[in-house]
């Protein structure tokens, strides 16, 4: 088993969520918090965040929670829902939950909020945890 501080270095190496200014909070067994400051270059064409950026934001969650056992886990299949619309100026958090894991399977949810609490999005995941160990 890996410490949280040790899977926070791990992910330092995503290069996406490095880009779009995700930082990494916290990190627990099945479970991860991360933010991302709104910022210009994550709007789209109506002034909103982008769903791309919403996306990323939760997927890298995801990845953080499902990967935390200390086992290389990736996606097989994920979904989202918006239910409301962000704007530039505010912090959206991501707040990964294990729901589910066996040997093979884990599944997740992810809800993505705004700095009034307001649920941005709710995301789903399911992962395949692989049989090799994440290598810090």
């Amino acid at each position: 088993m890996l410490e949280p501080e040790q899977i926070k270095e791990f992910f330092k190496n995503d290069k996406l969520a490095a880009y779009l200014g995700i930082e990494l909070l916290e990190v627990g067994e099945g479970f991860a918090v991360s933010k991302m400051k709104i910022e210009e270059e994550h709007l789209n064409g109506i002034n909103t965040v982008h769903g791309g950026a919403i996306f990323t934001l939760a997927d890298f969650t995801f990845a953080v929670a499902s990967n935390s056992h200390g086992v290389v886990t990736v996606a097989i299949n994920v979904n989202i829902s918006f239910m409301k619309a962000a704007f530039k100026g505010g912090t959206l958090t991501a707040t990964a939950q294990e729901v589910t894991i066996n040997p093979k399977l884990g599944t997740y949810t992810v809800n993505v909020t705004d700095d009034n609490g307001d649920l941005i999005a709710i995301f789903q995941g399911m992962a395949y945890r692989k049989r090799d160990k994440i290598k810090i």
